[in-house]
């Protein structure tokens, strides 16, 4: 008896081995589309607060430049991509497979070579030579650029402001008064006009400073630092507050991924799209669609976007996230919709936060010639910068 039930148990066991293995087996990759944080990277000059002593590493690394550590956190990114597409993308990189895209800042370009060398890094062939796979890559000026820098719409800069002054959020200030004093007696930072985001930016300094191996200031104590990681995860949900700043924010990258997703395929048509941007980005796309996670993105922190198909011809969506520090992905359960997202559902979806035409001309329809040569002889400050 004892013997017929270790088989029952036997038997259920490999079926339901077999089950997970043939429903893996049962959907094809068709398209993947990934966007990610920069790597780490040096303190920009607008973060370092007023009453900071000088450090001349920032002169002779760069402001808001990568670090060794950066480098190798992108180029690792790349390494686990192609782990995971390497029988999709194939061995060789070939003309038109790959669409890559950056903001136009530094560290993001450079991180998205480094994301691309560890993608098709360099191989010997049979004949001893090596093959380097150089890609092409895509940005627009940063005040045209809505993709990473929807933030200057005009639009979203209202809802931005409408929700800063609003009494949920006053309330939240008058309740942490203290930590500001605080921080702006040891910082000499201003803490009465937007606090919370001058917090915000006293935290991208700390995290530059720990990937730096620099001793932090004594006044960033474990408390301290705690009561400020809240306000920070705070700053990055008022900036997808509501339905319109998601539409106006993330909203621009859904579009585009959707886009991409509708695109009649080619034989030269991309099998992949890696677009490079900031924390703002990827905490932006995860609250369009209702995500929690990354609460506070980290440096390299991905978001990744398969379009997949079944053995029957139907569509789906599946999300997974790269944290930046492990090894493993992490595979999103779609709101609504589950792991693996049938994707007229995931459109239909998705349509609350998808921008008008006239929206995504935001930025174009608020430049002048002026400030594009402003922009481009380098006399726009750009906070970014």
């Amino acid at each position: 008896m004892i013997r017929i039930k270790v088989c029952v148990q036997l038997f259920w066991f490999f079926l339901i081995l077999q089950s997970t293995k043939s429903n893996e087996e049962d959907y094809e990759v068709e398209l993947v589309q990934v966007v990610f944080r920069h790597g780490d990277r040096t303190p920009t000059k607008s973060e370092l607060y007023k009453n900071l002593a000088y450090n001349p590493i920032y002169d002779s690394l760069g402001y808001g430049q990568l670090t060794d550590a950066g480098k190798i956190r992108e180029f690792r990114l790349g390494a686990i991509l192609r782990k995971r597409y390497r029988a999709f993308l194939g061995d060789h990189h070939k003309y038109g497979s790959v669409y890559a895209y950056s903001s136009d800042i530094d560290r993001t370009k450079m991180s998205l070579q480094l994301v691309l060398g560890g993608l098709y890094p360099p191989i010997l062939n049979e004949m001893g030579h090596l093959e380097l796979s150089p890609i092409a890559t895509h940005y627009v000026p940063l005040i045209l650029d809505n993709l990473m820098f929807p933030m200057l719409c005009p639009a979203y800069l209202k809802e931005y402001i409408q929700t800063k002054v609003s009494s949920s959020v006053r309330a939240i200030v008058s309740k942490n008064k203290e930590l500001f004093q605080y921080l702006a007696n040891y910082t000499g930072s201003d803490m009465i006009l937007d606090p919370i985001f001058s917090t915000y930016k006293l935290h991208h300094f700390l995290t530059t400073q720990e990937s730096m191996n620099i001793t932090l200031p004594e006044w960033a104590t474990k408390d301290v630092e705690r009561k400020m990681n809240s306000l920070v995860k705070l700053e990055y949900d008022l900036q997808s507050h509501n339905t319109a700043m998601k539409r106006l924010n993330g909203g621009f990258l859904v579009k585009e991924f959707i886009k991409n997703m509708d695109a009649k395929k080619t034989r030269n048509s991309p099998k992949i799209y890696v677009y490079s941007g900031h924390e703002v980005n990827v905490a932006a796309f995860a609250r369009a669609h209702d995500l929690t996670q990354p609460e506070m993105p980290f440096f390299g922190s991905t978001i990744i976007v398969e379009k997949l198909r079944n053995c029957a011809g139907k569509q789906f969506v599946r999300m997974l996230h790269w944290s930046g520090t492990e090894d493993k992905l992490f595979t999103y359960t779609i709101p609504n919709c589950g792991e693996i997202c049938p994707y007229e559902k995931y459109v239909r979806h998705m349509k609350r936060v998808i921008p008008s035409d006239e929206e995504s001309d935001c930025l174009w329809n608020n430049v002048s010639l002026r400030k594009l040569r402003r922009y481009y002889t380098g006399l726009l400050d750009l906070i970014t910068k």
